[in-house]
């Protein structure tokens, strides 16, 4: 597929190369006057197919020197490469039609008694343009190539870091869970439920790159609603939602871990001192805030195992669009993210 579709490039190309030789020919030959029937006329000349052949040698040898022996820290090699070539180039033209084409059929494209020297002398810049060509075409096909596998890279990365993320969630509810039934199995039922809806997300609704930020905060909450199922008595938490999220996106799973750690290391009974969780959406500027008074046993493990992960999933869906604090002063923890909520258009096309 890959090699057709190469195929099809290089020949529109070509015929491109063709049609803008045939304007320039008929433009030149005929005082600037271009018609259909001048066009179509320049068609019948043998120099025309004599130098697209030139063109085409020079073109594919100059590339398959670049690709095997280019090398930027040798720029001396490279500009050797190039003036080589292009005396190749201008060579192979005079050898072509003064040696061969026009001693053979009596078509002299230009002056038969042209020295050699004049003849190649008069040809090099062309030649250092069909050179020029090959060489930026090179350079072209390699960026193109470097970007496709550095976004392949970062999809692989992506999906390595959610499926850590998934178990690590799975792992957490269903111990939740399992306490639950142990301590009120009247409750587990809606409990599972619950965690019904958080699975459904997380197997078919994040799947995109990025997801509406209406879904995600749903996600929270139904995230939250199941975390005080969990817990005996009341559970004290604050989650204030401002700005105009119905017209934002973000990347899925992105905001899951600082709520998980908020619950886990954080003290839910403390009516004075609740959890407190904060969006705020200034146009595409988002600020995510979670603050949690630290419970004493929990002092060591404050910030989860799932931070190092969204702190690299940030990175590569957020490159230098993003800005995470966490402060922890013993009592309380707060990690605060601030993000550009707009898609960059080549990774939103991309799958996590």
């Amino acid at each position: 597929m890959e090699r057709r579709r190469a195929f099809f490039t290089h020949l529109l190309f070509w015929l491109l190369f063709l049609a803008v030789l045939l304007l320039y020919r008929t433009s030149n030959r005929n005082g600037g006057v271009v018609t259909p029937a001048l066009f179509a006329a320049e068609l019948q000349y043998v120099a025309l197919y004599v130098l697209l052949a030139r063109v085409l040698v020079t073109f594919y040898l100059s590339l398959w020197v670049f690709t095997r022996t280019f090398s930027p820290q040798r720029l001396w090699l490279v500009f050797a490469q190039v003036v080589l070539l292009g005396l190749f180039d201008a060579t192979f033209s005079y050898v072509l039609e003064q040696r061969l084409i026009g001693p053979l059929t009596g078509m002299w494209f230009t002056n038969p008694a042209t020295p050699a020297l004049v003849f190649i002398t008069d040809s090099l810049l062309a030649s250092w343009v069909f050179v020029m060509m090959a060489f930026i075409y090179k350079h072209v096909r390699d960026f193109r190539a470097a970007e496709a596998l550095r976004h392949e890279k970062t999809a692989m990365e992506l999906a390595y870091l959610k499926s850590q993320l998934n178990p690590h969630f799975l792992f957490n509810n269903i111990n939740n869970l399992y306490g639950l039934a142990l301590t009120e199995p009247e409750r587990t039922p809606d409990a599972i439920l619950r965690l019904a809806d958080l699975l459904r997300y997380m197997l078919y609704e994040s799947n995109e790159a990025y997801v509406a930020l209406g879904q995600e905060i749903d996600y929270l909450t139904s995230y939250i609603a199941l975390e005080k199922l969990r817990h005996e008595g009341p559970v004290y938490i604050d989650f204030t939602v401002d700005g105009a999220v119905s017209t934002q996106r973000i990347a899925p799973l992105l905001l899951i871990c600082f709520v998980e750690n908020a619950f886990k290391h954080g003290s839910v009974n403390n009516p004075a001192h609740p959890i407190a969780l904060t969006l705020s959406v200034r146009g595409h500027a988002l600020t995510f805030t979670a603050r949690n008074p630290i419970v004493a046993q929990h002092k060591d493990q404050v910030g989860g195992v799932g931070l190092a992960s969204v702190r690299r999933r940030l990175a590569l869906l957020y490159p230098g669009r993003h800005h995470l604090a966490v402060e922890n002063d013993g009592v309380c923890f707060e990690c605060t993210l601030s993000l550009e909520t707009a898609a960059p258009p080549i990774l939103a096309a991309s799958h996590a």
